[in-house]
């Protein structure tokens, strides 16, 4: 009998319950009435598992998830924001603390704190890859579609091809659409700014010419402060022009830093070639074109032996209900 329960308790945990409450961070209580969706990653994308809403207590409960292992995703959505939680297979499922947050319409809650602009061009093309890392300090989330959460120029020789990923501190890379605004060349995202730190990541090409001037622009948010936007370029690679100025050599990759020193349009001419990114087997002009890469979570590299030992686990529990079942033969043999 010791053996059957603990079969059963083994195969009980490939349908463990998952339960906890939504708190609001901002105000400090559990939240009521929070619409939260349980989905499962793999192979064809995310799947949903089940569905809930936060009691008054803001306890919500998943009366069991999904055999297989392997991480899934709490996601609640509160006030027009969505929030997640990870859980993989090594943290309890019980007692679970789903945070969300009051929302804002002012922008005077984060503040950017990084933005730099990468340039490496090739002897065909100019690859320009932005980085903006915005800082929210407070203990509410700033969400304004109409104006977006973030606004950048693209250049017209982009031709309106850009590409986007946002990811918070906790969260990994999603890719995001670039919408126009009633400005020239400045598109905003849509992107909530939740406590923390935020990263925006937009990436284009703009066709090669020797020499080759670079105009750009500092747009930003109204009401959002913003901190320098600084230019770096790989080795072999050199601007000049008088609304830059260079600050310094970042010691590891070599590539030298420069600041943009005027406060609205801006240009600098762009000399010479180079890349920060490793060549190995690529060509010059796959090396230095701006790459995407997606990867799945280390869990699912134990998927092959994780789903061999549940299958294990079920064939062995059924084998011995069977041997020890009186229906096994007419006489109880």
């Amino acid at each position: 009998m010791r053996t059957l329960a603990l079969i059963l308790l083994a195969t009980g945990s490939l349908y463990a319950a998952i339960d906890g409450t939504v708190v609001n961070r901002t105000t400090g209580k559990p939240e009521p009435g929070v619409s939260i969706t349980l989905v499962k990653p793999g192979q064809g994308g995310m799947r949903t598992i089940g569905t809930t809403v936060s009691d008054n207590a803001g306890h919500f409960v998943f009366a069991r998830d999904e055999p297989g292992g392997g991480p899934q995703l709490l996601q609640a959505s509160y006030k027009g924001v969505n929030y997640n939680k990870l859980m993989t297979p090594n943290i309890p499922t019980s007692n679970v603390e789903l945070e969300v947050f009051e929302a804002t319409k002012s922008p005077a809650v984060a503040r950017v704190a990084q933005r730099m602009l990468v340039i490496e061009p090739n002897s065909s093309q100019i690859a320009v890859s932005e980085t903006v890392m915005i800082q929210n300090d407070s203990n509410t989330t700033f969400t304004n579609p109409e104006s977006g959460e973030l606004r950048f120029y693209l250049p017209p020789a982009a031709n309106g091809q850009v590409r986007i990923n946002a990811q918070t501190s906790q969260g990994m890379p999603l890719p995001r659409p670039a919408e126009k605004t009633n400005e020239t060349d400045v598109f905003k995202v849509d992107f909530p700014i939740k406590p923390g730190e935020t990263e925006f990541d937009i990436n284009y090409v703009l066709p090669a010419g020797s020499p080759f001037t670079f105009h750009g622009r500092v747009v930003g948010v109204k009401g959002m402060p913003s901190g320098p936007l600084r230019l770096i370029a790989p080795p072999g690679v050199t601007f000049s022009g008088t609304d830059i100025q260079q600050i310094g050599t970042e010691p590891k990759t070599q590539a030298t830093i420069y600041n943009v020193t005027a406060p609205d349009l801006f240009s600098f001419d762009i000399a010479g070639t180079g890349s920060l990114h490793q060549q190995s087997t690529d060509t010059e002009d796959d090396a230095d074109r701006p790459q995407v890469t997606e990867g799945n979570p280390q869990i699912y590299a134990h998927m092959g032996w994780l789903l061999t030992l549940a299958f294990g686990i079920l064939a062995v529990g059924l084998a011995f209900l069977f041997r020890s079942s009186p229906v096994r033969s007419p006489y109880g043999k």
